[in-house]
C-alpha cells in the first residue's frame, strides 16, 4: 500500500517534435535565416547545396572502391539508408538466373567473348546463391545519396561536375530535378528517406561492406593541437598529445621546405594550452618571436656574458630508463658523464683515450669535493654560485700538471681550454649561472656561435643537458624541447651528443615531456653510428609524430634506406622537390602519427602569420603588420 505513495512517475517518450521544443534556441541560432529551393540546388541562408541519387552501381563492386569520393577535398557527404530484406525473392530469382546461364552456354556458335561474359555471371550467381542459401550471408536494400554543400551556385556546380568524373566508372549520379527540398531532407539524420524511388540496389553482406571507408586518411581528435589542413580531405588535422604513447616529434625537410614555420606554429599552439616551452634555436628566428609574446630571449653569444655554468648541478628527478631502473646512482655522477661527454666534444682527442678520461674523472670529482659537493649531496638548497666553473677546472689541471707527473697527459685538454676560461668563448662557458627559468616560454639563442660549428655544438649539448633537468623537475609540468638543426649535435667521429639526444627521448617522456627535433640536413642527421646503433634513427623510431616535408630525392632515398618508413609513389611525389620549386611546395608533406599517415599543408592563422612575418601577412592580408 506504502508503494503507491513512492511510485515512479512515467517519463514521457522523446520524440523529435519534443526534442526541438526543448532546444529550440539554440537551433534558432544554427537555422539558416532563409531557405529557398530551386529546380537542381536549394540555397540555406548563404550557402548552397545539392543532394545526388545514385541511380545505377556497376556490377563490378571492389572493396573501399568509394575512396576517391570520400577523399574530395570539398564539402561533400556520403549518406546512406540501408534496410533488411528477405532473402527468397533473390534466391528465387538467383535459381532462374543459373538455369538461363546454364542454358546459354550451351547454345551453338556462342561467341567467346560472350561465353567468358556468361560464366562470369554465372560464376557470381552461383556464389551468391550458396550464400544465401547456407545462411552466410543477408540481403539489403541501399539507397545511396551524395550531398554537396558550397558558398556560392558557381562553386556547387563546380563540385557537382568533379563528383560526376570521380565516379562516372563505378555509378551514375541523378540529380532529383524539383525535389531539392525532400532529397535534403533525406540527408539529415531524420531516418525519413523521401525520394526512395531514385535510388535503389540490392546488395548482400560482403558487397555492402565495400560501401565504407577502411582506409585511414584522417588524423582528427577532439581537442589538441592543430597541425595543419588534410590535402586530401581539406579538413583539419589535429593531435591530442594526451592520447598518444610519447610527446616526441621530428620535423624534416630541405631549406625553405616549411620546417620553421611549423616549428612556431607548434610551438605557439602548445604553449597556448598550458606547455611550457623550451627552445635551442641555431638560426635566431624565433628569439625575438617569444619576446613579443612574453616570453624570455636568451642569447647566448661570446659578447653578451649570458652564462649557463656546464657544472651547475640542478635539482632534478633522476630519470628511468627503459628497463625500470635509475638511469644514473647520482646526479654527480650524471653530471660527470656527461662533462666527459661535452670535453670530448671540445677536444676531439680525447674520445678514444681512456687514461686521460680516468684523469679527468678523478679532477672533477676533487673539483666538487672543494665546494663540498659529495655523492650523496642533496642539490634542493645550493644556489648557483655554490658549483665550480670551467676556470677552476683550467685551475686545477694547471696546477696538477706542475705538481703530478702522470697529469701531464691532459695537456692538450688544457690548451684547448684556454678560449673557453680566458679567450674569446670566456663569455659563454666560463661563470656561474645567470639565466633566469621562471618563464615558461624560453628560447636560447645560439646563431652568434654558427660561424664556429664545434662551438656551437658544444653549447648545444650543454643547454640540452640543463633543459633536460629543467624538465625532469618535477612530473606535474608538461615540457616541450625543441632542437632546430638537430644534426648540429651528429658527428660521425664523435656520436656521443646525438646518444644523448636519443636517450632524452625515452627518459623524458615519462616526466609527461617530450623533444621536438628538426633538421634540414637528413644525411648528417643519419651519420651519428656507433657499431650497429644509428643515434639519428633512434631519434626517428621514438618519435609518435613525424613530419615530412620537401626534400631532394637523395635526402628521401636516404631516409627510406636508414629507416623504417616506407612512402607510396604519390607521397614520394609530393615530397621530392627540386631547387626551383621550393616556393610552391613550402608547407605541404607528409605527416604521420603511430600508424596513421596523412597528406599535409602547413599553414599559420592570421594572427601567427603577423608575428611570425610580417611583410609575407601584408603579401597575403594586405593589411599593416602592425595592426
Amino acid at each position: 500500500m506504502f508503494g503507491l505513495f513512492n511510485r515512479k512517475k512515467t517519463e514521457p517518450e522523446k520524440t523529435l517534435e519534443s526534442m526541438i521544443d526543448d532546444n529550440r534556441g539554440f537551433l534558432d541560432i544554427i537555422a539558416p535565416d532563409s531557405i529557398e529551393e530551386q529546380f537542381d540546388y536549394i540555397r540555406l541562408g548563404g550557402n548552397y547545396a545539392r543532394t545526388l541519387c545514385v541511380s545505377y552501381f556497376t556490377n563490378d563492386v571492389q572493396a573501399n572502391f568509394l575512396q576517391n569520393l570520400h577523399n574530395i577535398p570539398h564539402n561533400v557527404s556520403i549518406v546512406h539508408h540501408i534496410e533488411p530484406s528477405a532473402s527468397d525473392d533473390m534466391i528465387k530469382s538467383l535459381n532462374r538466373a543459373v538455369i538461363e546461364y546454364r542454358s546459354r552456354l550451351n547454345e551453338p556458335g556462342l561467341r567467346p567473348m560472350d561465353e567468358i561474359r556468361i560464366k562470369n555471371d554465372l560464376s557470381d550467381a552461383e556464389i551468391l546463391l550458396d550464400n544465401l542459401t547456407s545462411g552466410r550471408a543477408e540481403m539489403f536494400n541501399e539507397h545511396m545519396y551524395v550531398h554537396i554543400q558550397a558558398s556560392s551556385k558557381k562553386e556547387l556546380d563546380e563540385v557537382t561536375q568533379i563528383v560526376k568524373a570521380h565516379v562516372s566508372k563505378t555509378m551514375k549520379l541523378l540529380i532529383p530535378h524539383y525535389r531539392m527540398l525532400p532529397a535534403f531532407q533525406t540527408i539529415l539524420p531524420l531516418r525519413q528517406n523521401l525520394v526512395s524511388d531514385l535510388t535503389y540496389r540490392n546488395f548482400d553482406t560482403e558487397s555492402l561492406s565495400s560501401l565504407f571507408p577502411f582506409d585511414e586518411c584522417e588524423i582528427f581528435s577532439e581537442k589538441g593541437i592543430i597541425k595543419g589542413k588534410n590535402l586530401k580531405t581539406n579538413s583539419i588535422i589535429i593531435v591530442d598529445h594526451d592520447e598518444l604513447l610519447n610527446r616526441n616529434e621530428v620535423v624534416i625537410a630541405t631549406s625553405g621546405g616549411g620546417k620553421s614555420t611549423y616549428l612556431f606554429g607548434d610551438m605557439i599552439r602548445r604553449w597556448m594550452q598550458g606547455t611550457t616551452i623550451r627552445v635551442i634555436c641555431p638560426k635566431g628566428e624565433f628569439g625575438d618571436k617569444a619576446k613579443q609574446l612574453g616570453g624570455e630571449w636568451v642569447k647566448v653569444s661570446p659578447l653578451n656574458g649570458n652564462i649557463i655554468n656546464p657544472f651547475e648541478i640542478m635539482h632534478s628527478l633522476i630519470p628511468i630508463d627503459d628497463n625500470g631502473e635509475q638511469a644514473a646512482s647520482s646526479l654527480l655522477h650524471q653530471k660527470i658523464s656527461r662533462l666527459k661527454t661535452m670535453f670530448t666534444l671540445i677536444y676531439k682527442d680525447l674520445k678514444n683515450k681512456q687514461v686521460e678520461l680516468s684523469l679527468l674523472e678523478k679532477l672533477l670529482v676533487e673539483l666538487y669535493a672543494d665546494y663540498g659537493i659529495h655523492w650523496e649531496t642533496d642539490f634542493s638548497s645550493v644556489p648557483s654560485t655554490g658549483f665550480p666553473c670551467m676556470e677552476d677546472l683550467y685551475r686545477k689541471i694547471e696546477h696538477k700538471m706542475e705538481t703530478d707527473e702522470q697529469f701531464k697527459l691532459l695537456n692538450g685538454l688544457y690548451q684547448v681550454l684556454y678560449p673557453y676560461v680566458e679567450g674569446s668563448y670566456a663569455k659563454c662557458f666560463n661563470g656561474h649561472t645567470n639565466v633566469d627559468l621562471s618563464n615558461d616560454f624560453i628560447v636560447f639563442d645560439i646563431s652568434d656561435l654558427r660561424d664556429e660549428s664545434d662551438l656551437q655544438q658544444v653549447a648545444m649539448f650543454n643547454i640540452l643537458t640543463f633543459m633536460q633537468d629543467d624538465a625532469l623537475r618535477d612530473k606535474t609540468t608538461i615540457t616541450q624541447i625543441y632542437v632546430d638543426e638537430a644534426h648540429v649535435l651528429a658527428d660521425p667521429r664523435n656520436p656521443l651528443a646525438m646518444k644523448f639526444l636519443s636517450n632524452m627521448y625515452k627518459l623524458i617522456r615519462s616526466f609527461q615531456g617530450g623533444v621536438t627535433s628538426a633538421t634540414q640536413q637528413v644525411g648528417d642527421f643519419l651519420s651519428a653510428v656507433e657499431g650497429t646503433r644509428n643515434y639519428g634513427e633512434a631519434v626517428i623510431l621514438n618519435s609518435i609524430s613525424k613530419l615530412y616535408l620537401p626534400m631532394l630525392r637523395e635526402e628521401l632515398n636516404s631516409i627510406m634506406e636508414k629507416t623504417s618508413e616506407n612512402f607510396s609513389e604519390e607521397e614520394q611525389r609530393l615530397l621530392i622537390v627540386n631547387e626551383e620549386e621550393k616556393g610552391k611546395s613550402a608547407g605541404r608533406g607528409v605527416y604521420v602519427v603511430g600508424s596513421k599517415k596523412v597528406n599535409i599543408y602547413v599553414e599559420l592563422t592570421p594572427e601567427e602569420l603577423r608575428i611570425w612575418d610580417k611583410k609575407w601577412y601584408e603579401r597575403k592580408f594586405g593589411k599593416r603588420g602592425e595592426q
